[in-house]
């Protein structure tokens, strides 16, 4: 009987979702679209590894320096310096619905679609190099990565120019959101070695390496008896400029490239009914 009345239920959101389109394309033209689009942050790379330098030069420093005084405790911190490689790379495939109100020549569109996007971003190499006293010296290397995986929902406002051309420019503006299912299973990865040389006579090795998702992060904060909630969702934003071309009258080729939480370049398929 439960089984019946799922199939009851899956019988009549098709036939709703049927009802719907045949009434709105009655009124205007609907198209239905595929894309996938490359996507990174490295245009910014210059900006972000100097905003990181700063930003981590004084928490590496002092995780390397309570290793080390763990060990020898009678060892002073004289100098220190850091480098940092930012990278990023990532991909997004989607289906949309998309409404164009004044027809097969109207220019103004809304859009609905389901995305799904990877972004990676790395520290990709962090060398260090601390002098201390006594007549001691530390090097040590190592990476980052946090990697997330939405699966998110779109509404997006598009005006085509020249909507009556075969190849014509567009203009598009949405925004989106995962739940916070995808911040929980985001992944954060470090992992570093160094070694230090005391008077070239002691060689101590120290590493370190780790991968946990925010979601156990957030669960050992809690165990001290810290407070630390993660955001109810993953908010999107999206502004973007494109190419369409008209490949039949019902078939078209889309390109563009923009900010999508970072930027991507895009290609896609739509097929209008």
């Amino acid at each position: 009987m439960k089984k019946a009345k799922g199939s009851l239920k899956v019988i009549f959101i098709i036939s709703f979702i049927f009802l719907l389109v045949s009434s709105v394309s009655a009124q205007g033209k609907i198209e239905f679209g595929f894309h996938y689009s490359g996507w990174s942050m490295n245009v910014l790379r210059g900006l972000i590894e100097g905003m990181l330098e700063d930003g981590l030069e004084s928490a590496l420093k002092d995780d390397f320096l309570s290793d080390i005084q763990g060990d020898y405790p009678y060892l002073e911190e004289e100098s220190y310096e850091q480098n940092v490689s930012f990278d990023s790379s990532g991909d997004n495939y989607g289906f949309e619905l998309r409404w164009y109100p004044g027809g097969h020549d109207g220019s103004f569109s809304l859009g609905l679609s389901v995305e799904k996007t990877t972004m990676r971003v790395a520290l990709t190499d962090i060398s260090a190099q601390m002098d201390l006293n006594p007549d001691a010296f530390f090097e040590a290397g190592g990476s980052a990565e946090f990697l997330i995986k939405p699966l998110s929902f779109h509404l997006s406002f598009r005006w085509d120019l020249f909507p009556s051309s075969r190849i014509r420019p567009y203009f598009t503006f949405g925004f989106g959101a995962a739940t916070a299912a995808a911040l929980e299973n985001a992944e954060l990865s470090y992992s570093y070695s160094g070694e230090l040389n005391i008077q070239n006579q002691i060689h101590e090795s120290y590493s370190e390496s780790e991968t946990k998702t925010l979601g156990e992060i957030v669960e050992e904060i809690e165990d001290d008896d810290e407070e630390f909630t993660l955001p109810g969702f993953f908010p999107f934003i999206q502004l973007n400029l494109g190419l369409k071309g008209e490949i039949t009258r019902n078939v078209y080729l889309l390109f563009d490239a923009g900010i999508w939480n970072g930027f991507m370049l895009r290609g896609g398929l739509a097929v209008s009914v």
